[in-house]
């Protein structure tokens, strides 16, 4: 009879015991969750702020670029105008550079 009593009282403990764990596991699982909720908001702020300045750098390359290329078009024709047989000249002379690499590509 003791000896039952015992062995009642130690599964008793044990469940108690393994009842207590178990809170423990579901406390540990949600603070888990909590921090990884945290953590996966800040990560993804800290994306989201990457892209945003990624964006607005490319945006201020993209205009430079731009601005560039306008000046660059602008000067050409001014050159071009200001000196017509020089640019003629240099038009004729890359097409027979093309012409001659065509015909000699054509030979291979």
């Amino acid at each position: 009879m003791a000896n039952s009593s015992l062995r009642k009282a130690s599964l008793q403990s044990m469940e108690a015991e393994i009842e207590s764990l178990l809170k423990s596991l579901e406390s540990l699982k949600d603070d888990a969750s909590d921090e990884s909720r945290k953590t996966m908001k800040a990560l993804r702020s800290s994306a989201e702020n990457a892209l945003r300045h990624s964006r607005d750098l490319l945006g201020d390359a993209y205009e430079e670029v731009k601005t560039r290329t306008r000046e660059t078009s602008l000067a050409t024709r001014d050159y071009a105008q200001q000196h017509p047989w020089t640019t003629a000249g240099v038009a004729i002379g890359a097409l027979g550079l093309l012409a001659a690499y065509l015909m000699c590509k054509r030979g291979d």
